[in-house]
């Protein structure tokens, strides 16, 4: 009986484990960046920054954050789809749904453009 009990619990603790594990899989973390920055503040890159739920992007030229055009808010990945919520200048909710693909370098696709992981 022991013994039988023994193995449910493995077998629980494991599924639980592989549960856990795909659940988190595909989820975007960190930095990615589009564009080439050896040397930051001659730099014309665009990048994303991925917490929990959260994002923020960012646009910058010569090093610059350009305010303008970028934005911070909360994400959610549906399949091959993210989808970007953020508030807008006048206050309103904003909406923006791309294509999201992961790649096995490392590095995302959201839409046309690839992001390397930094």
């Amino acid at each position: 009986m022991k013994t039988v009990m023994r193995m449910m619990s493995v077998m629980l603790a494991a599924a639980m484990l592989a549960f856990v594990l795909s659940a988190c899989a595909g989820v975007p973390s960190g930095t990615y960046i589009n564009g080439e920055v050896a040397v930051k503040q001659y730099a014309s890159y665009t990048q994303y920054k991925f917490s929990g739920s959260k994002f923020e992007y960012g646009t910058y030229v010569m090093g610059e954050k350009v305010e303008e055009l970028s934005k911070e808010g909360k994400y959610k990945l549906v399949g091959n789809e993210i989808t970007f919520t953020w508030e807008g200048k006048d206050g309103e909710e904003q909406t923006e749904t791309k294509s999201f693909s992961e790649n096995g370098d490392g590095s995302v696709t959201i839409g046309a453009v690839t992001y390397q992981k930094q």
